[in-house]
């Protein structure tokens, strides 16, 4: 009898209760799914409030993640992917059905599942799901910047709220992995970017991407910006933020916080102020990711600080836990057991 290949999981039992185990063995995808042979995994801010069960909503035991690049090995009778197809991942599922989704907006919808979060994720050597969350890959797009093409969606559709050109002042708050995948971007569209930030190891990644200012929270006196993008989700920052903007500017709430905001309506109306929140993305994000993704002359191999085994799960959350580091990236095709 032929050996079967054993392929290995993350699995969150509780809170800062991770272990890699062995996988139960999958079946055949359904009529519209395809099966993934996982190569990379990126951690996010998302999987480590999880991990440290600062998510009220999350749903204990689970596999966590939800941002990933595989290629199709099996595919269901109706998928739109045939084998090989290398595709990245959704993390929220979506309805169809609801009002938000009518209109496109997929991101929003009222009865979406997430990823790793309320229903199992996608931290494995092998999984299945619904082809319709996946966006498949060019070729052209090597896979270290391919794993980027899921949270770096998340920027593209913020950016796209506020009119950045060349020349465009730009604060920056928050130098997590959105952080600096919007300085990237922001730069790449010719923007005068200020980044503050509490973390001077950020700092230097920052400066990796670019020409950029840089300053801490309290250093900020009388600059003002026309676009203010808030990636750090503390209410300190949030308040902070509304107040660096120019009269008639945009400030993007990028960052989440469950914590109460002190704002003044009056400084909002006199000065024009746009506050404009941001989440996720649409599959039309997905494409615009993908194509600034190939082009050469883009910046972004900074935002990835390292690649590490999935073997080595527990020492890659740690290290993302411990603020050196911008985006650490499990490799899947590591420590296969057999």
């Amino acid at each position: 009898m032929k050996k079967v290949s054993k392929t290995l999981e993350l699995y969150l039992e509780n809170v800062s209760k991770l272990k890699v185990k062995e996988a139960n063995q999958l079946p055949a995808p359904k009529s519209n799914e395809v099966k993934l042979s996982i190569i990379y995994g990126g951690i996010c801010g998302s999987d480590l409030r999880v991990y440290n069960g600062l998510l009220s909503y999350a749903q204990y035991p689970l596999r966590p993640g939800h941002e990933v690049l595989g290629t199709v090995i099996e595919a269901g009778a109706n998928s739109p992917y045939k084998v090989g197809t290398r595709v990245v991942s959704f993390p929220n599922t979506f309805c169809d059905d609801c009002e938000a989704c009518s209109i496109g907006k997929t991101n929003i919808c009222r009865n979406k599942k997430s990823l790793g979060v309320t229903i199992d994720g996608v931290f494995a050597q092998e999984i299945i799901i619904d082809a319709k969350y996946v966006v498949p890959v060019p070729e052209d797009l090597v896979d270290e910047r391919a794993i980027l093409v899921e949270p770096f969606a998340v920027t593209v559709h913020a950016v796209k709220k506020a009119k950045i050109s060349k020349g465009t002042s730009v604060a920056v708050i928050g130098c997590g992995t959105e952080g600096l995948l919007t300085i990237a971007l922001a730069l790449h569209l010719g923007a005068d970017i200020t980044v503050i930030d509490v973390n001077p190891v950020k700092f230097e990644i920052a400066r990796q991407l670019g020409n950029v200012k840089t300053m801490s929270p309290e250093d900020v006196t009388d600059e003002t910006f026309d676009v203010v993008i808030e990636a750090a989700g503390v209410p300190q920052a949030i308040e902070q933020a509304i107040g660096l903007v120019k009269p008639g500017g945009t400030m993007i709430a990028l960052g989440i916080t469950g914590d109460l905001v002190k704002l003044s309506p009056i400084h909002l109306v006199r000065n024009e102020i746009s506050i404009l929140g941001s989440i996720i993305y649409t599959k039309a994000d997905f494409n615009d990711a993908i194509n600034y993704l190939k082009d050469p002359s883009f910046k972004i191999e900074p935002v990835v600080s390292k690649i590490v085994s999935c073997t080595k799960a527990q020492e890659a959350f740690n290290d993302a836990m411990s603020g050196k580091y911008a985006k650490i990236i499990l490799d899947f095709t590591a420590g296969v057991a057999n």
